[in-house]
């Protein structure tokens, strides 16, 4: 290899160690902007969109469920009855956060993540009590369901299940996966840091 070769081979070795160097050296925080939804909160969104569906094309969700008008007005009751008793309580959520970033003797990202963590586990105990109510509306649905209809209603819901959990649908609510996903909330709501 002549000089002039090396004077050119030897700039872009560099060139690529120095950006392997520094890929390994600093790490960045992965930003959330917008959570996805939990597994405790897909049926609560098959059922949102059963719902949807009923109302938009009744006939074809019959023929999908196996079930006939009659049927089909009960758990189209069942779910709008569920949809209007169940409230996610987010401002539960927020005045724990809020709570929690005021009463932390603590600063900064340190302060923000007690926050955020308090959030998380409030917002938890709502997600956890939708979860277990819609599985028994789930339960009292496919009680009234003849075996063919219950087993298509199964598949259905299995199927929705799959596909929402790997549509990226958003969940409502504060990101809380890390400090710079949910710092901007945790200000807006609660003041700003110390």
């Amino acid at each position: 290899m002549s000089v002039a070769q090396e004077q050119l081979v030897e700039p872009a070795l560099n060139k690529q160690a120095a950006i392997g160097s520094a890929r390994q050296q600093s790490t960045r925080e992965l930003t959330v902007l917008a959570p996805t939804l939990s597994p405790a909160e897909i049926d609560q969104a098959v059922l949102n969109r059963l719902m949807g569906e009923i109302v938009k094309t009744p006939e074809q969700v019959m023929d999908w469920l196996r079930v006939d008008s009659d049927q089909l007005q009960d758990i189209f009751i069942s779910l709008s009855n569920a949809k209007n008793f169940i409230n996610t309580n987010e401002i539960a959520s927020v005045r724990a956060m809020c709570s929690a970033f005021n009463q932390s003797k603590a600063s900064g990202a340190a302060q923000i993540a007690e926050a955020l963590a308090a959030y998380e586990l409030r917002s938890s105990y709502t997600r956890n009590f939708i979860a277990s109510f819609y599985k028994i509306l789930i339960s009292d649905i496919e009680v009234g369901l003849s075996p063919q209809a219950l087993v298509s209603f199964r598949s259905y819901m299995d199927d929705r299940r799959r596909r929402m959990a790997t549509a990226g649908n958003v969940t409502l609510g504060i990101p809380t996966q890390n400090v710079s996903s949910g710092r901007e909330a945790v200000e807006f709501h609660c003041g700003t840091s110390r």
